[in-house]
């Protein structure tokens, strides 16, 4: 094994033991046993310029085996029912329809290349309880039970840019961050009722790190404002503007 190899190896390792006792500590806080009713994981949580969140992971849980990577249907739902060891990502190993939209908007973020996610993004939710809807389960309960959990995952990450795919971005902002300002107008678009683009620089609380934070419509159902407002584009040009925006535009 090269020494590269070697250092990539103790790097994972030392990730796959954050993840693991993140998990362990997320279920005795909790009392969720398994992962047909949370999922935290839809990659290896490492350092990487773009975290991306959504709401909270779909699927009803009656339908999901309890290792979270099955559906009882025999539908692949997650890439691993480990810790996604060996670079597996659910962004770019399951087709899901969501899936399909978050490279829409990621892959012109790194160069055109959607094979740059499986180093360079993170995926998880501000909530981690598993529900088909939103509705079938107490959404701010969940947000506020994840949110320790989530904090750290951030500070882990420490991404230049955080993306939030149907997040409110200021209900973002309020638990994660000291300081923020805004920038700009947040653009809304009223004949579907979603925010298309929101953005704002944050000083977040766990790592003190100034990080560009955006707001775009959810992937699954509005993947296509992401052209027509020429979403990419717009939070590049903010990532241009940024000290740290050398760490995605290669």
């Amino acid at each position: 094994m090269s020494s590269d190899s070697a250092t990539r190896r103790r790097v994972s390792d030392r990730n796959i033991a954050f993840m693991r006792d993140l998990e362990r500590r997320f279920q005795r806080a909790t009392g969720l046993r398994n992962r047909a009713v949370y999922k935290i994981y839809y990659c290896e949580i490492h350092r990487a310029p773009i975290l991306t969140l959504g709401l909270n992971p779909g699927g009803n849980p009656s339908h999901m085996n309890s290792n979270g990577r099955t559906m009882k249907s025999g539908f692949v739902a997650c890439a691993s029912a480990r810790y996604h060891e060996n670079g597996r990502h659910d962004l770019l190993d399951c087709e899901w329809k969501e899936n399909h939209g978050l490279r829409e908007i990621l892959a012109p973020l790194l160069g055109g290349d959607p094979k740059r996610i499986r180093d360079e993004v993170v995926k998880t939710n501000v909530a981690f309880r598993r529900s088909a809807k939103k509705a079938d389960i107490d959404i701010v309960a969940a947000i506020g039970e994840a949110e320790p959990f989530l904090a750290e995952i951030i500070a882990h990450v420490k991404p230049v840019l955080i993306l939030l795919t149907g997040v409110p971005i200021l209900d973002f902002l309020k638990r994660h961050a000291t300081r923020f300002e805004q920038i700009g107008r947040t653009q809304k678009a009223r004949a579907i009722n979603q925010v298309v683009f929101a953005a704002a620089r944050a000083r977040l609380r766990r790592t003190s790190r100034v990080t560009l934070v955006v707001q775009v419509a959810h992937a699954s159902r509005f993947a296509w404002t992401y052209k027509r407002y020429n979403v990419a584009q717009r939070t590049f040009n903010l990532l241009e503007t940024s000290t740290n925006a050398g760490a995605i535009s290669k």
